[in-house]
């Protein structure tokens, strides 16, 4: 099963990224994927914007994501464990 790490980062001169792992070993692949947000926002301001607009923004970053996963044999396989259902728990 793959380890998931959630971390925030700022471009730095150069337009390079610097991220740390110290509980990865030096020279092992990893997979990135990039979100980059249409405006920058903090934690914070995220946390005070009315549940709409949160709804919003985070169902546009799931649907960003909809093809890593659904060609990802690894979750697919994870997903479907149980009884080969993938269920959906939108409200």
């Amino acid at each position: 099963m793959k380890q998931t790490h959630y971390l925030t980062t700022t471009v730095q001169k150069g337009n390079r990224l610097e991220i740390t792992l110290p509980s990865l070993p030096e020279g092992q692949t990893i997979e990135v994927i990039l979100i980059v947000p249409s405006q920058s926002m903090d934690r914070q301001a995220f946390r005070q914007l009315p549940i709409e607009e949160c709804r919003r923004i985070l169902t546009e970053q799931a649907e960003a994501m909809i093809d890593y996963y659904q060609e990802d044999k690894e979750c697919i396989d994870w997903l479907n464990f149980e009884n080969g259902e993938i269920y959906d728990y939108q409200s």
